[in-house]
């Protein structure tokens, strides 16, 4: 298997298990499951394209690179800058400021990251 398709593999893995989160009403697993999915299918992107991979999670700064090879997935930013709000909360809890404890993801927000998710796999051909 090459690396172009181990990220697709990885990516597709991190999608079923944003689903299956969602099935169990997990909307913070959802909700960091969507950026890891997001994160993989544009490192997928990226190696399909012989480009180099960075080893960041920003989707903003990924996105950027895979823009150089298909400038239409700019339309992707505000949706990747969405995403993004997810990674430090969900991966560090204690980072969270007292003042947004209580604005963890809810149903909605979970439905949107997935949502946007598979709007941005479509994109990608990866689906």
């Amino acid at each position: 298997m090459n690396a172009g398709n181990r990220w697709a593999a990885f990516a597709r893995e991190t999608v079923q298990m944003a689903e299956a989160a969602q099935k169990l009403g997990l909307w913070n697993q959802v909700c960091l499951q969507t950026h890891r999915a997001a994160a993989n299918s544009l490192k997928a992107f990226l190696s399909e394209r012989h480009r180099p991979i960075p080893q960041v999670q920003h989707l903003t700064e990924l996105l950027a690179i895979c823009v150089e090879a298909n400038p239409e997935l700019a339309r992707f930013e505000d949706a990747c800058y969405g995403l993004e709000k997810y990674l430090i909360p969900l991966t560090y809890p204690d980072a969270v400021p007292s003042d947004q404890a209580n604005s963890l993801p809810s149903e909605k927000d979970a439905r949107e990251a997935l949502a946007t998710l598979l709007e941005l796999r479509e994109a990608l051909q990866l689906i």
